[in-house]
């Protein structure tokens, strides 16, 4: 969902560059694998979730095989159709294996068609390369320096942010509250290790509000709206901005749209355990940049950690002005200069 979220956000600022401009989101993988998808995104999940660390060994070595692909004449046949079907300028990729498979499709075509490729989150690992890549938009200089090392030419990477649609920019102020304002949220599947017992130590709280997006998943909505009557438990919902601007804190994963979306809503972020590779990356990220806090470890604990941060407002004044320097720093125009040239 964050990739989807990803593309939105650059339709929009293309759009609101040129409202001519025709700019179409697909779902690479139910395009070419219309009969599987499903049944991908559900493995994928199962990987993630209950495999972490074979997740993470395939995340490693995945790219390793230059441009490389099975089926690759049908899936060469599959992007001509997406090609024609959209009479096509230039494509933009915001997940990895659109920008393997559309490089694949230059190499072997040997088509000038120009791929801008979006690296949705801090770490990049090999899978986002592509030989045929013309240029790639990134979130940090950590990000532009890992590609380096890869072998990604300079002129090749711009630092821009990891895009957020427009509503996550449109930082107004927010009216005086009574009680701090904790936001937890679990990405669009809702999962949050060990939530009920979060909640509970939190809500004796009572100088905390709460506030929990549960994403899709309705047995936890159910769960935690009956078990917990005092807390504001949202389903999937696209004013996620709203509920982050109004919020002192967030507790979350740490994935790398969450990432930005905070930074342009200028709310400190208290991160939950990651443990997938992309995770730790952006997490090491915002604890460089001081912009929240990392419960690294399963033996500290959570909700003492949060109700001693969410006090203590020199720190989370300190983090949100990290999150303006980052702001300042972005270059949101650069792909806009690209796309008109």
């Amino acid at each position: 969902m964050g990739h989807i979220s990803a593309a939105e956000a650059i339709k929009e600022e293309i759009i609101s560059y040129n409202k001519n401009d025709k700019v179409y989101i697909v779902d690479v993988i139910d395009f070419l694998f219309p009969s599987f998808s499903k049944t991908i995104y559900s493995g994928f999940n199962n990987l993630t979730s209950k495999f972490a660390s074979l997740y993470n060994l395939l995340n490693k070595t995945a790219g390793n095989h230059n441009n490389s692909v099975p089926l690759k004449k049908v899936l060469v046949k599959k992007v001509d159709d997406l090609l024609d079907r959209y009479e096509t300028d230039f494509i933009i990729s915001t997940i990895p294996i659109a920008s393997k498979y559309i490089s694949m499709y230059k190499e072997t075509k040997k088509s000038n068609i120009p791929l801008y490729t979006y690296i949705t989150d801090i770490t990049a690992h090999n899978e986002w390369l592509g030989k045929e890549t013309d240029m790639y938009f990134v979130g940090s200089k950590e990000t532009k320096d890992e590609l380096i090392q890869k072998g990604v030419e300079e002129d090749k990477i711009q630092i821009c942010g990891i895009p957020v649609r427009q509503a996550f920019k449109n930082n107004n102020a927010v009216e005086q509250k009574h009680k701090k304002e904790i936001l937890i949220m679990g990405g669009g599947l809702g999962l949050i290790p060990g939530i009920e017992d979060i909640l509970y130590r939190l809500n004796k709280n009572e100088n905390i509000n709460l506030t929990l997006i549960c994403g899709k998943n309705r047995e936890l909505y159910q769960k935690i709206k009956t078990k917990f009557p005092s807390v504001n438990v949202v389903g999937y919902t696209n004013k996620v901005h709203e509920y982050m601007m109004r919020s002192d804190l967030i507790i979350t994963k740490s994935g790398g749209i969450t990432t930005f979306e905070a930074i342009h809503t200028s709310c400190p972020l208290y991160i939950i355990e990651p443990f997938l590779m992309q995770e730790v990356g952006n997490a090491r990220f915002i604890e460089k940049n001081n912009i929240g806090k990392i419960k690294w470890s399963k033996k500290s604990d959570l909700a003492d950690e949060v109700i001693e941060l969410i006090k203590d407002e020199h720190e989370l004044n300190k983090m949100k002005e990290n999150m303006d320097r980052i702001r300042e720093e972005i270059n949101n125009d650069y792909l806009l200069s690209v796309l008109s040239a």
